[in-house]
């Protein structure tokens, strides 16, 4: 337990050789993407956007998937006059339908998955302009993200999320 506690002091003076010789303090924060990716304006547009495409995707496939039940209905209706072959005929078009609202489905999934990657990617990327400007102008030493870096307990003191959100929303209404 020594050695760790030791190796971390040591770690810190290298990467920070300035505190060792006092000459800086250290400012620390740490920022919550997910909440200000989840409540920034644009976050917000977003999830909207995409709340709005979710639902017609599943309209349209609502729609085919009660044109299959049709199908299956009329199959089973029709199933004992049909021939054999005209009742092979139907239940291989009923399969080849099920089959392509699978790959809709699946499809959309992905898509709308990529979307969603893509777009946030676009707003973390805002969202760190807006850090990177908190960081200098506050002259923090370092500013972390709350989820991966492991933060286990931090006073709300250091917490910039709201600072960074509010600076985030002003920049984009600026830049309209």
């Amino acid at each position: 337990m020594r050695k760790i506690g030791l190796i971390f002091t040591l770690s810190l003076v290298l990467l920070f050789p300035n505190l060792a010789l006092g000459a800086d303090t250290l400012k620390i924060g740490y920022v919550d993407l997910q909440k200000a990716l989840n409540t920034s304006d644009t976050g917000k547009e977003a999830q909207k956007i995409l709340s709005e495409k979710a639902i017609k995707v599943q309209k349209s496939l609502e729609e085919k998937q009660e044109k299959l039940k049709k199908l299956k209905d009329s199959i089973e209706r029709q199933g004992l006059i049909l021939s054999d072959k005209a009742r092979t005929e139907k239940e291989k078009e009923y399969q080849k339908e099920l089959r392509d609202i699978e790959r809709l489905y699946k499809d959309s999934q992905d898509e709308f998955k990529r979307e969603e990657i893509e777009i946030s990617q676009k707003i973390i990327d805002e969202l760190r302009k807006s850090i990177n400007k908190i960081g200098g102008e506050g002259n923090y030493t370092i500013i972390l993200e709350k989820t991966r870096s492991g933060i286990l307990y931090a006073s709300d003191a250091v917490d910039l999320t709201d600072k960074v959100i509010k600076a985030h929303n002003e920049q984009r209404k600026q830049s309209k």
